[in-house]
């Protein structure tokens, strides 16, 4: 019985720490992006500033987040298809183009028929939200991959 408290102690343990160690990552994320969509202007020669040095680091900063979102979406993908074996999970990705958008639907196994995914995620990419939709989203992702992890662990 000690071993298990032992093993849930340090999965909270772990927990807390992976979301100070998301916290600490996304706000040098976006600091950085800042910088760079600011210093961006003056790097590129083909892009000429008149005006407002403010509004054209604001036109490369959505440049860049869209970018960004695309990068938390493709790691998203490349979790589904790198998950632990044997497959823990049965995941659905499916891109929507008419709209842009992205949907991940995640089911246990045993569940399959079932109309209750485990985890089940909408993005638009056109709203201003996406980029923080999109990073709660893998994260999710990544703690029901943990918890499988963990109990495979404590199984074994």
């Amino acid at each position: 019985m000690s071993d298990l408290k032992t093993a849930e102690q340090f999965y909270q343990a772990s927990l807390e720490n992976l979301n100070k160690a998301k916290e600490l990552h996304e706000a040098t994320d976006a600091t950085s992006r800042k910088a760079v969509a600011l210093f961006s202007c003056f790097i590129d020669e083909t892009k000429f500033i008149s005006g407002d040095v403010e509004l054209a680091a604001r036109d490369n900063l959505k440049e860049i987040q869209s970018r960004d979102v695309l990068a938390v979406i493709n790691s998203i993908v490349a979790m589904t298809l790198d998950m632990p074996k044997p497959k823990p999970f049965l995941a659905h990705c499916c891109a929507g183009s008419a709209i842009k958008s992205f949907d991940i639907y995640v089911w246990n196994p045993n569940d399959k028929d079932s109309e209750d995914a485990r985890l089940e995620g909408h993005l638009i990419l056109d709203k201003p939200s996406v980029l923080e939709e999109a990073l709660s989203l893998e994260s999710q992702l990544a703690e029901l991959i943990i918890e499988v992890k963990d109990n495979a662990e404590v199984a074994a």
